[in-house]
């Protein structure tokens, strides 16, 4: 050897060294001769790239092979622990990926591929939780680059697919085909992540290329009959045993393909995937989510009694398995179950709440969280925030009848929205949670249904002070003329925010009305009614038209007039009570303008019509009373304006027999 190259050889060693001691925490730390370490790396390794290295690289391999084996048992003895360190996995992390730049800071050589591609294997395994996959992949490419260069071959294009087949004819049948396939779980981990079915079919059909196909090529043919070779070798420590990695792929990739079987509604198919993967070795977690998605395409399949089977199987395995319990909730609704409901949304909203309770991130190297991605994991274990939940909780007791239950749990879903510091009128976020005001309506009208009256006045007068300032003078609207997207979303926003004033003052007046305060109960029923009359549409036939071109705007405009009709229909009760008949005559016309049918409406004008002794016009009503359902059944209102007259008991029994001897009276004289 020639002595300048010996003298190099020399200083490349030394470099080496004091990396590995700690010397030169980054490639970026300046040395004496003004170069950082990358550049003095090119600079010796040219003097003597020539020079057969055979003779002074085998003791850096040895300390190579120490120093990834050191970082694998770090790794090994947190993985052993109660609760795995998140710093800890960094700094393996870290630590392997430095390692892995000084061995490819060598020229590429078959003597030290084996330990190249345990390094890079280990290193991805780790970045898989921490770095962009493209960079990922990126690198994964760089390792089978140099290992096809150690081989004495060459690509000249860089696509993932070609590299592979290249990679596997070259090294497929030899001594580096256990090495390679573990790098293979790793390109078919990042194409699961961003679920590429085609290309990890591609991938493994060439693994598989010796195999006779008799039958159509299909993923979970491929990956059933998959051969790779698993050998270990104990001298390289890897983070994550080959097998335990495939094992894994294979049970996260079927389940992939049953959830876009199912995204295609072909729930029958979605049905055999998941059938397949309750057979394949998983843990329980994993396994509770395969019943929850069997039981998810029997309930699309009009099955819901084996979807409840499946649900109830997932949370035997898991516990924890929240998606079963509120797909469990979703199927109860459905059949008409309102306790079962209520009670799988319990034990579900308990279940969250102890969860966030006691939450930390996994620790595990490789989660099927991870490996199904953001989008399918979303659909695979979608529930709801603990919010959300609550206030679907309270809104079903209270809808169902269990009120004083309804109301607790509005109590705490306001006492959660104050302590996160949300502002009462905040635009929509985009979820499934209602407006806030809402919820305050909502928990105004349950307060109200528990006779707890005082608290109700409070709570709508929450939704009074917080619109004060955000309510239109008056709002005109066209049912004709066509509006921007966001010019239709900022005419909802001011219609929204005198139906929640007009509904607030509405159930004030109930509450007044209920504790026999007709006084203030009229004050509270005009107030709504001036409220609600702010939005005028110019078209009387605006019902036929497309009001904005938003389905929106005429849910809106359709529950004004209800709340206007009620609103009148309380006035007018009032009036009645107090005497005051023909206001009362007045506005009980008027609310039946607004919302026609409605039975107890029709009652208590046919009680003002004999008080005012025009006889024939109240027989004429209690006919047509008779005659209707107690309220319209088209129209879906919102909880908070619900049919409150059902609680206003009024006796018509001397009214139904003074009327009975009226028309008796008058057949009689016919």
């Amino acid at each position: 050897m020639h002595p300048k190259q010996q003298v190099a050889l020399y200083h490349l060693y030394r470099l080496y060294r004091l990396e590995e001691e700690g010397k030169f925490e980054s490639d970026e730390e300046g040395i004496s001769c003004g170069f950082n370490t990358v550049h003095l790396k090119w600079y010796l390794l040219t003097i003597f790239r020539v020079v057969d290295m055979s003779a002074a690289i085998p003791c850096l391999v040895d300390r190579w092979s120490e120093e990834n084996n050191n970082i694998m048992l770090t790794w090994k003895q947190n993985e052993d622990n109660l609760e795995p360190s998140q710093d800890i996995r960094k700094r393996c992390c870290s630590e392997s990926l430095k390692l892995l730049q000084k061995i490819q800071g060598v020229p590429a050589d078959t003597e030290r591929l084996k330990l190249e591609m345990t390094v890079s294997y280990n290193t991805l395994l780790f970045s898989l939780g921490f770095s962009n996959p493209s960079e990922i992949e990126e690198s994964l490419n760089h390792t089978l680059l140099r290992a096809l260069e150690a081989a004495g071959s060459q690509v000249s294009c860089c696509d993932p697919v070609r590299l592979w087949e290249a990679v596997l004819q070259t090294f497929g049948t030899s001594v580096y085909a256990p090495f390679v396939h573990r790098l293979l779980l790793i390109q078919w981990a990042l194409w699961l992540m961003h679920c590429q079915l085609e290309r990890i079919l591609t991938l493994l059909t060439q693994i598989n290329h010796k195999r006779e196909h008799s039958a159509p090529v299909n993923l979970q043919t491929e990956t059933r009959n998959l051969a790779l070779s698993m050998e270990e070798d104990s001298s390289l420590r890897v983070a994550m045993a080959a097998k335990d990695l495939k094992d894994l792929l294979h049970i996260c990739t079927v389940i992939c393909q049953g959830v876009e079987q199912m995204k295609m509604e072909k729930f029958s198919e979605a049905l055999e995937a998941f059938q397949e993967a309750k057979g394949l070795p998983s843990p329980r977690s994993l396994l509770a989510q395969i019943h929850t998605l069997t039981g998810q395409s029997f309930a699309k399949l009009g099955q819901p009694h084996c979807a409840l089977h499946f649900y109830r199987k997932a949370v035997e395995v898991d516990c924890a398995c929240h998606s079963a319990l509120y797909q469990s909730a979703l199927v109860f609704r459905q059949l008409g179950n309102s306790k079962a409901e209520i009670e799988a949304l319990h034990l579900l909203y308990s279940a969250v709440q102890l969860q966030s309770d006691k939450s930390s991130p996994s620790a595990s190297l490789v989660s099927p969280a991870m490996l199904l991605g953001g989008e399918q994991m979303t659909f695979i274990s979608k529930v709801p925030s603990s919010s959300i939940i609550l206030h679907i909780l309270a809104h079903t007791c209270v809808f169902n009848g269990s009120i004083s239950d309804g109301v607790e749990y509005y109590l705490d879903l306001l006492a959660s929205l104050q302590s996160d510091g949300k502002n009462l009128v905040s635009t929509a976020d985009g979820t499934s949670f209602p407006r806030i005001p809402v919820v305050y309506l909502e928990a105004g009208f349950a307060l109200l249904k528990a006779q707890r009256y005082s608290d109700a006045l409070v709570v709508c007068e929450e939704v009074i002070t917080s619109t004060l300032d955000l309510i239109p003078e008056r709002l005109l609207l066209d049912a004709v003329e066509k509006q921007k997207i966001s010019d239709s979303d900022v005419v909802l926003d001011k219609v929204d925010f005198v139906l929640w004033a007009g509904a607030a003052h509405l159930l004030q007046a109930q509450a007044h009305w209920k504790l026999k305060d007709t006084k203030e109960a009229i004050t509270n029923f005009t107030r709504a009614i001036n409220q609600l009359v702010k939005v005028f549409i110019k078209q009387k036939d605006w019902k036929q038209k497309h009001l904005g071109n938003t389905e929106a705007m005429v849910e809106r405009m359709v529950t004004l007039e209800a709340a206007k009709g009620q609103a009148l229909a309380g006035r007018g009760l009032c009036f009645l009570e107090r005497g005051q008949l023909k206001e009362a005559l007045r506005d009980l016309h008027l609310s039946l303008q607004m919302s026609p049918g409605c039975k107890n409406t029709e009652m208590w004008l046919t009680e003002v019509l004999w008080r005012l002794d025009r006889r024939e016009e109240a027989s004429a009503h209690w006919r047509e009373a008779h005659s209707t359902s107690d309220t319209p059944k088209s129209i879906n209102l919102p909880l908070y304006l619900q049919a409150w007259q059902e609680d206003t008991a009024f006796d018509f029994t001397d009214l139904k027999k003074k009327i009975d001897e009226y028309i008796h009276a008058k057949n009689v004289m016919t």
